[in-house]
């Protein structure tokens, strides 16, 4: 088998050939995305943007905020995981899906003012999931709300 694979060109035969394309793909994919706001929309390829882009049901931005997401100083917020992992997320957005069926109505009052923030401020939690009593203090953070 290793014959006939050897057979074929391999990607690393010609990276002389595309040197610097890593770095300009991701500047691009980076900027689709929007979390490169340091570096000018100029220095990355714009083409067919509109075509592979991220739709306008919500901006990026918003979906960052809502999910602790700093793209400024490349930051998250800590135990994300767990918010999704535990129910938690799914309890708290499930009456705010759209109608059509396509995601999480983020124009919702209760949705475009949440953002997540972290239920063990940077403390290290127990390891997954199994600290029940946690899980069942977080669900009700979110019925208060």
């Amino acid at each position: 088998n290793a014959k006939a694979r050897n057979k074929v060109p391999h990607y690393w035969e010609h990276t002389n050939i595309y040197a610097g394309t890593g770095a300009k793909a991701m500047y691009r994919l980076l900027g689709v995305v929007h979390m490169n706001p340091e570096i000018d929309r100029k220095e990355w390829d714009h083409t067919e943007e509109s075509k592979y882009g991220l739709g306008g049901v919500r901006t990026p931005e918003q979906f960052y905020s809502t999910f602790g997401i700093d793209v400024v100083h490349k930051r998250t917020e800590q135990h994300l995981c767990r918010f999704v992992e535990t129910g938690v997320m799914h309890n708290k957005f499930t009456p705010f899906l759209r109608k059509d069926g396509m995601g999480i109505d983020y124009s919702a009052p209760a949705v475009a003012t949440y953002t997540f923030k972290d239920p063990l401020n940077g403390e290290n939690g127990p390891e997954d999931n199994d600290d029940e009593e946690e899980e069942e203090e977080e669900e009700d953070e979110v019925e208060e709300e």
